[in-house]
């Protein structure tokens, strides 16, 4: 029998093909170019669709570039081994060379673009050539009429280089969704912005860089559609103009100074903000911001300090937030500074019980991250009642990014009452007093699991016996392998007294835990389908 030639009807809608080929894509990431590349060549059916794909999503410029007739490859000799190829043009441009580069163009969606190795965004892949400046000239200068990224929704820029601005400003076009420059320098940065303004009206995602002042009053207006912004210090109208956007969701910004405090408070905005990212000199500077917040759909949180924060400031801000959002609906909080609490510690660097007993109206956390330079004074009996507040808490950490540098009164009764009421904990940092463990020694946990947490950081806690402290923990947590203790990441570090001696034995804690786990998980085996058989058999057997 002569099989049939026919091609089923399916396989001629375009639209079927795609989804087909985008499912090769996605499944064979190593081969997938040369599969798109063989599928083009097969037969004209599958050639469109197959280009589309093949074309839709490149980490760099260099393999449209390379599809160009009169494109050579310069290799850099007696440079360093880190150097790049450089792509250079033999010739002019010829309106064949056009054709072939714009065929490929027209297909391309999203695009990162770095100039060379040094240059490179980390998310992306590495380029394998550097793109010479005869060629950005020669692509600045299409043919009439002609638009050179004419589907382009997507686009990552880190070209500082001032012979790519005319350049650049041809990829602008208004299908453009996602900007992102935050890896270009100041002076380029300046002349770009206001070019953006009316070329890209439909821009929802934009990525500034994070450290030029820009100073331009009505930028944002100019997006209505904007919905994700980070960028650098901004003045204080350019802000209003950014609170008055109606699709906002997510803001990353920096704080350098903000003058006309008055003014913004008088005139809230951001109603529709979800995710809050601030970057600030000081705490004063954040929670001066907050005042002008107002949103009801708040979830996220975070504010970086590199000069730090007292425990006053902390509460300010905390008292700040609970007015200016809906508690129950906040799910990640966090803050960091880098600074040194410095002789004033502990006077003005104590969070009380009352300061923290304000994160209990917070019932939605999911995420609590207070990586301060201030200790705490907190106990079992408030540790309790804040963790019945928070039934839907993932991870905690408090204080364990410095440690609390005086002894702490929570103890492992203390741990154990967290993991039992926060019953979908994952990731826990607690400084812990463990050098009395008055727990029952047949079952320390009392039945309490938690087998999602595998790494316990401690910070600068106190310790006694290791072995009744590592069968304690491995009761609670039966896949525990990791302690992190006294691991301190910036400043200078300001020890508890033996505090050498503790850490060694924090370090014999994790040395037990391996052995322990094997043990736990005999205790408790799986129960899967042979582990049921082989109950109904012993059953059936009685």
């Amino acid at each position: 029998m002569v099989p049939s030639t026919t091609v089923h009807p399916c396989l001629l809608v375009s639209e079927i093909l795609v989804n087909i080929f985008a499912e090769v894509n996605e499944r064979d990431e190593e081969e997938a170019a040369r599969t798109l590349a063989a599928l083009c060549r097969t037969c004209r059916a599958f050639r469109e669709p197959a280009m589309k794909v093949l074309w839709a999503h490149l980490g760099t410029l260099v393999p449209l570039i390379r599809c160009i007739p009169c494109v050579k490859t310069i290799k850099n000799k007696g440079k360093s081994q880190d150097d790049l190829p450089t792509l250079a043009l033999e010739r002019e441009m010829t309106s064949t060379d056009w054709e072939i580069f714009l065929s490929h163009s027209r297909l391309v969606l999203t695009c990162g673009y770095y100039v060379s190795r040094r240059d490179k965004h980390p998310v992306l892949n590495s380029p394998s050539h550097d793109i010479g400046i005869d060629i950005l000239r020669a692509l600045s200068s299409p043919p009439p009429s002609s638009t050179v990224f004419p589907h382009l929704r997507k686009i990552r820029w880190t070209d500082s280089r001032k012979d790519s601005i005319r350049f650049f400003r041809l990829i602008l076009t208004p299908a453009l969704e996602f900007l992102d420059m935050s890896s270009i320098i100041d002076p380029v940065y300046s002349v770009i912005i206001p070019s953006i303004n009316d070329a890209c009206p439909s821009l929802r995602i934009m990525h500034l860089p994070k450290w030029p002042f820009l100073h331009l009053p009505n930028m944002f207006d100019k997006w209505p559609n904007l919905a994700y912004v980070t960028s650098g210090p901004l003045a204080d109208a350019t802000i209003q103009s950014l609170g008055r956007l109606a699709h906002l969701a997510s803001m990353d910004i920096c704080l350098h100074k903000l003058h006309d405090i008055k003014s913004l408070v008088e005139n809230p905005g951001f109603s529709t903000l979800r995710r809050l990212v601030l970057r600030a000199y000081n705490i004063n500077l954040v929670t001066a911001f907050m005042r002008q917040v107002k949103s009801v759909h708040l979830r996220e949180v975070k504010c970086y300090l590199p000069h730090g924060t007292t425990a006053a400031g902390i509460q300010e801000w905390i008292t700040i937030l609970l007015d200016r959002c809906m508690p129950r609906k906040l799910e990640i909080l966090e803050i960091e500074d880098y600074a040194d609490a410095g002789s004033e510690f502990p006077d003005q660097f104590t969070l009380t019980s009352d300061t923290l007993r304000l994160l209990s109206r917070f019932r939605g956390l999911t995420t609590l991250d207070l990586a301060t330079a201030c200790t705490y004074s907190l106990d079992d009996t408030t540790l309790t009642q804040l963790a019945i507040c928070w039934p839907n808490m993932q991870s905690i950490a408090l204080g364990t990014h410095w440690g609390w540098r005086q002894q702490s009164d929570i103890t492992l009764k203390g741990l154990l009452s967290l993991v039992r009421h926060c019953s979908q904990l994952e990731s826990i940092g607690l400084v812990m007093n463990a050098v009395s463990t008055d727990i029952t020694s047949q079952r320390p946990g009392g039945g309490v699991r938690r087998p999602k947490v595998t790494s316990l950081n401690v910070g600068d806690s106190r310790v006694g016996d290791p072995l009744a402290v590592a069968a304690f923990l491995s009761d609670i947590f039966p896949r525990l392998l990791s302690v992190d203790a006294f691991n301190h990441l910036g400043g200078r570090r300001r020890s508890i007294p033996a505090a050498k001696e503790h850490e060694e034995k924090w370090k014999e804690v994790e040395r037990l835990l391996p052995a322990f786990s094997k043990v736990r998980a005999q205790e408790h085996p799986p129960v899967g389908p042979r582990r049921k058989a082989f109950f109904l058999e012993e059953l059936y057997l009685t």
